[in-house]
């Protein structure tokens, strides 16, 4: 059972996983849904139940985990780094080693972050020819555009002492928005500019597309939590009871009109009769949170301000938190965007996310590790004798 990946999506109020095999098919996957209320014992339980849930299905013990993690800290950074040459020279050549001296002066100057992602976005030739595709030709200059995700260490490190207490050892840690996106974007027919708003739990990360290719992230610590939140301000009701009106209002909305004879245990109809709730305010407070959140992750960003305002961008909606917005039809976002989007996400499609993303060329690349320097001995001594 040595040969098999395992996956787990690790989120605040959901967590799944998926064990695949040499080719890539998922053999075994489960899921966890946390209804308590946020508590970091509640999540440690769940995350046990799902991994003694794992190990009895497959009568093995799960040691390496890859760990797909969402968090608002992500910090993104553009960096470009330029070889020139005597003579033409083979890209292939020296393509590797610049690659990885990019990711040392992040590494040196970012010292309290670690890179997380690495993506090629342009390869310039000759000062000005961009190749569209790596093209081992000959060049007398080499020019990498490249977009660094970090994380800061101390988060990574908290995490993995999460994994650590259920004797889990964190393979590798990626960003889950990252992953998701790149993966549902091969699905989808749609170029130019395109941006994946990815609404979660308590963090909303909105990633910006060019063709096919990744410009930036930015992400807010404010989710769907903060609609529950403010349903429990604004109309004075218990913060479960909000979160379970938030849920039936988006199903019943869709599927059930407010069904005065819904036999569900959250009768949405004789709910807001009994409480005399009045549903133009409920749809009102979904919309302002949701247009402040569209608001700070997108609109207000630099990247989106500079877009060619000739040309809206499409916006997709992924995350769990994003399903309300099926619900809103009044508030105006095709003033802003070309089409709007809502991609049928599913636990499946995460893992699989998760999966193409670890056994990707980028992954690999990024996770290259540099060879060690080798220390003279008259640098050793002076190392000695000045600490």
């Amino acid at each position: 059972m040595n040969n098999l990946d395992t996956i787990i999506d690790f989120g605040s109020k959901n967590l799944r996983l998926g064990v695949f095999n040499q080719s890539s098919e998922i053999i075994y996957s489960s899921n966890i849904k946390i209804t308590k209320d946020l508590e970091n014992k509640n999540l440690d339980e769940s995350l046990k139940k799902l991994i003694r849930d794992a190990e009895k299905q497959l009568s093995t013990h799960l040691v390496d985990v890859n760990v797909l993690y969402d968090s608002s800290e992500f910090n993104h950074i553009d960096f470009a780094i330029k070889k020139n040459f005597d003579q033409p020279t083979l890209i292939s050549k020296y393509y590797k080693s610049l690659v990885e001296e990019a990711k040392f002066l992040i590494s040196e100057n970012n010292f309290r972050e670690q890179i997380i992602h690495m993506d090629i976005n342009n390869i310039t030739v000759d000062d000005n020819r961009k190749l569209s595709i790596f093209d081992d030709t000959k060049t007398k200059s080499l020019i990498l555009d490249l977009k660094f995700i970090c994380l800061n260490k101390s988060i990574i490190k908290n995490l993995s002492n999460k994994f650590k207490e259920n004797n889990l050892n964190i393979s590798s840690i990626y960003c889950s928005s990252y992953v998701k996106s790149n993966f549902y974007k091969k699905k989808i027919n749609t170029s130019n500019n395109f941006i994946f708003l990815d609404i979660g739990y308590e963090r909303t990360s909105a990633l910006f597309f060019n063709n096919y290719k990744f410009q930036f992230i930015n992400s807010a610590p404010i989710g769907g939590n903060n609609i529950t939140k403010d349903i429990s301000k604004v109309l004075k009701l218990d913060v479960n009871y909000s979160e379970n009106l938030k849920i039936k209002f988006n199903k019943d909305e869709n599927e059930m009109s407010f069904n005065k004879n819904s036999a569900s245990d959250l009768n949405l109809y004789r709910e807001i009769k009994k409480k005399n709730i009045q549903i133009d305010i409920l749809k009102q407070i979904i919309e302002a949170r949701i247009n402040e959140i569209i608001d700070i992750t997108v609109k207000q960003n630099n990247y989106f301000k500079n877009l060619n305002s000739l040309e809206k961008p499409k916006i997709i909606f992924i995350g769990c938190g994003s399903k309300l917005l099926r619900s809103i039809n009044n508030f105006n976002l095709k003033k802003t965007f070309s089409e709007i989007i809502f991609f049928d996400e599913s636990d499946s499609k995460i893992c699989d996310a998760g999966i193409n993303y670890h056994r990707s060329d980028e992954r690999l690349m990024t996770n290259i590790k540099k060879k060690s320097k080798k220390i003279g001995f008259f640098e050793k001594f002076f190392n000695l004798f000045s600490k």
